[in-house]
């Protein structure tokens, strides 16, 4: 069975910041972020849940049975040192999850890094990590309840060995708290670029220039980010909307697929104009690119892109490994 909390959401789902300086230097990369999902809460049932174990390793979760609880609760085990959750992110997490009814550990990651898994945490999802992991520091190890109807709708999860009224516990060690959109430093628009206007959510839209495409690769970036420099060979995760220069149509944006997208930064595994557009910029920018069909997809048609398009990419950084 694949070891994913997206598991655990999709079956859920078939069912039915101030102007001061951060006290923490580690959310200086994330100054501007707005909370989006109502702060994590605890509780005497998850405070009643006991880890022990170290880092590196599957840890031991100990609680009476059956937990219950009717509201999600959080207990911070160890506290981490890195930036907050503050919703509509991607984090990366190693961990264990428990049935609450019978103390029995259904799914977990090895915990040496082999297979931690990637979660979009969106506001309003199911189950509600969004609410449960807000306000939690990348590094922290958590423990969280979720109880049967917030958990599965209170039908259970069968193939899981979950009943309709046992809870659910998981436990995280969170090892990445990607950021939600680019945060950083505006900077000034350059001329003979798409202009770019943005919504809330950081998604953009572009008005193209009445002017004949580039002949080479255009770069601009439109904020500038305080992380750290993005180089060749690591994996990046990025907010991203593809258009046509010839005439604005959008053909593919991670935005509109829900949620970011990560890639290798490696050659022949990407267009060539993407990997030197993202190179050397640094996380937390907004960057603008404009690829002529030689660093694009050339004289080949690639789906809804006609051969010979030069590609404008308008591409958000939101993290490195």
């Amino acid at each position: 069975m694949k070891k994913s909390l997206a598991l655990i959401a999709s079956i859920a789902a078939v069912i039915a910041l101030s102007g001061c300086a951060p006290s923490n230097p580690a959310d200086a990369i994330f100054a501007g972020a707005q909370q989006v999902c109502e702060s994590y809460t605890t509780g005497e049932a998850a405070d009643s849940i006991e880890v022990t174990g170290a880092k590196g390793a599957v840890p031991t979760v100990k609680f009476a049975t059956p937990l219950n609880s009717k509201v999600i609760e959080t207990k911070v085990v160890t506290e981490g040192t890195g930036p907050k959750f503050t919703g509509n992110q991607l984090v990366k997490v190693e961990f264990v999850g428990i049935n609450g009814g019978t103390g029995e550990t259904f799914q977990a990651t090895a915990f040496d890094g082999t297979d931690a898994v990637s979660q979009f945490m969106a506001e309003g999802g199911t189950p509600d990590f969004c609410h449960a992991m807000s306000g939690v520091r990348e590094g922290s190890r958590v423990a969280i309840l979720m109880p049967a109807d917030l958990a599965h709708s209170g039908q259970g999860i069968p193939d899981l060995g979950i009943g309709a009224t046992d809870s659910i516990v998981f436990l995280f060690d969170v090892l990445k708290v990607y950021l939600p959109k680019a945060l950083g430093d505006a900077q000034a628009a350059q001329s003979g670029f798409p202009a770019v206007v943005r919504a809330t959510t950081g998604e953009p839209g572009v008005t193209m220039p009445k002017t004949d495409a580039p002949k080479e690769l255009k770069i601009e970036t439109l904020i500038k980010g305080r992380g750290a420099v993005v180089e060749e060979g690591q994996l990046i995760t990025v907010h991203y909307s593809g258009f046509l220069w010839s005439d604005g149509t959008q053909f593919d944006s991670s935005w509109t697929n829900g949620q970011p997208a990560q890639f290798s930064l490696i050659k022949g595994q990407l267009i060539e104009g993407f990997i030197q557009s993202l190179v050397g910029q640094t996380v937390g920018s907004q960057v603008v690119a404009v690829i002529p069909p030689e660093l694009g997809y050339g004289d080949s048609a690639t789906g809804s892109i006609p051969a010979g398009s030069t590609l404008v990419f308008v591409m958000d950084i939101l993290g490195t490994d």
